[in-house]
């Protein structure tokens, strides 16, 4: 028994050894390691705790336990190689891209770093019906020419937009865009396809300096996008205004704000000052944001024309007052011939003062999807009935000076991605007078007032930045000659 003991207890040294001895390596050595317990093993041997056999497996597995740690700690050590040289990679690449950039910064002038490029191409099919039992009518713009009224048309259209922004300082953005178009036609940049392939021309829409000396504040100057808060009852969306406007934007807390925008715009310019025609403008209005997910946005606008309104020719002086003719108008509008001759030359019978007033609430409980009711309503308190009677030589005019449009919108308030979608469904209904006719929506009625109808329409994203969108509009004359028309318009639309 004590034989047994004594073996136990020096077998258990020899493990230890096998066990915990590779460890030692790093001072001894792996092989001044393995002599040591093989020493040891031999010693034992000697004194009989174990056999001969007993020994050389002993020896034998000593061996292979080194021999696996030194391959286990060399594969450590090699693995600590690869990691301190990826990371000496990953930080040569950071430092080369750093400096490359660094580089490039001070290759490229700094101020191509404040410019930001922005466009957009719009191909459309747009088909033109009419009813079969319209009037044949004049063109106001041409009065020796009659309308299309009957005929219907199938047109292929497009659209390019282009543009930048650049920041000349901190408080001072400059905006240039050039468009197709009819440089001729202020409400219209479209461009219809089948002039026997020639070239088509490119204007310049914008031009401007927007100046905020304060946050709340900022000036505009030049030919910029339309200030005012607004529908297309009274302002075409391809619309620019070309003067100067300030707005204003007024906190009253949280959750409400004021603004208010006021601008002077000529409209034409005829040689003497006091015959130039502007258009004067101001808008108060505010923005009420009560709870979450609900907003509402009010306004109220006051529009003054100038020098807008017709004089007829002096027999012996003729041509004299031939700029109180518009130099661009539409139709639906009541006129007056300024012409004593034979000939027929039209202008407005009768000024414009519009007031409008406009609502949009807007309701995003479940946003990303927006629901947006909007509703405008506008009045010419310029129209007087009995100087218009006398310019016309008609004594039964009519007061139609009263307009407005109502509308719901559901869907994304953007539609620049694929699945994006939004649907929206609106009812107008604009007496002749009620505004002038030169800037309203070009689509609708195909231009200009003395119409009522509704428009219905969508958009749906394909994939990022590419989306299409439709609208069907019909309308029909409020008063006189009859003349209806209806729109649809199918667009194919990328932008950048």
């Amino acid at each position: 028994m004590r034989v047994s003991l004594k073996r136990i207890a020096v077998m258990t040294t020899a493990l230890f050894f096998l066990r915990f001895g590779p460890a030692f390596c790093e001072e001894g050595g792996q092989g001044g390691t393995l002599d040591g317990i093989e020493a040891l093993i031999e010693l034992l041997k000697e004194k009989g705790v174990i056999s001969g056999q007993e020994a050389e497996d002993l020896i034998d597995r000593s061996r292979q336990a080194v021999q696996r740690d030194a391959e286990q700690a060399e594969k450590s050590k090699q693995e600590l190689k690869e990691e301190v040289h990826e990371g000496l990679i990953e930080d040569l690449q950071e430092g080369v891209a750093q400096e490359v950039q660094r580089a490039a910064r001070e290759t490229v002038p700094e101020w191509t770093q404040r410019i930001t490029w922005g466009g957009d191409l719009r191909l459309r099919y747009e088909g033109n019906f009419f009813d079969c039992d319209n009037a044949l009518l004049l063109d106001p713009a041409n009065p020796t020419e009659i309308m299309n009224t009957q005929t219907g048309r199938n047109r292929f259209r497009y659209r390019v937009r282009f543009g930048l922004h650049a920041d000349v300082n901190e408080q001072v953005l400059l905006g240039l865009r050039l468009a197709t178009g009819n440089i001729e036609d202020p409400v219209s940049t479209n461009q219809t396809l089948g002039d026997f392939l020639q070239n088509d021309s490119i204007a310049l829409e914008q031009a401007y300096l927007r100046w905020k000396p304060r946050s709340p504040v900022s000036l505009w100057g030049g030919r910029f996008p339309n200030p005012w808060f607004h529908t297309d009852l009274l302002w075409d969306p391809d619309l620019n205004f070309e003067g100067a406007a300030l707005q204003l934007r007024v906190p009253f807390g949280d959750r409400l704000k004021g603004f208010l925008t006021g601008g002077a715009f000529p409209l034409q310019e005829v040689e003497f000052s006091k015959k130039d025609k502007w258009l004067f403008g101001g808008q108060g209005g505010l923005e009420w944001n009560p709870v979450q997910g609900l907003s509402a946005k009010i306004g109220v606008a006051y529009y003054d024309f100038t020098n807008s309104v017709g004089r007829v020719n002096d027999p012996l002086r003729p041509g004299e007052t031939d700029w109180t003719a518009p130099a661009h108008q539409q139709k639906g509008n009541t006129l007056m011939d300024i012409d004593p001759s034979a000939g027929i030359k039209t202008a407005y019978a009768s000024d414009f003062n519009e007031l409008d007033v406009l609502l949009k609430v807007d309701l995003s409980v479940w946003e990303p999807v927006h629901v947006v009711f909007e509703a405008d309503y506008v009045k010419n308190l310029g129209f007087d009935k009995q100087e218009v009677a006398e310019r016309t030589g008609n004594p039964d005019i009519k007061d139609r000076t009263n307009g407005f449009q109502m509308g719901l919108t559901v869907g994304h308030p953007r539609v620049r991605t694929r699945g994006t979608w939004k649907t929206f469904f609106f009812y107008r209904y604009l007496e002749a007078d009620a505004v002038m006719d030169a800037f309203t929506e070009s689509d609708f009625h195909l231009g200009g007032t003395n119409a009522k109808g509704w428009i219905l329409g969508g958009e749906v994203g394909l994939m990022k930045n590419l989306w299409l969108s439709s609208r069907w509009l019909s309308s029909n004359e409020i008063c006189g000659p009859p003349l209806a028309i209806d729109v649809f318009q199918f667009d194919l639309r990328a932008g950048f």
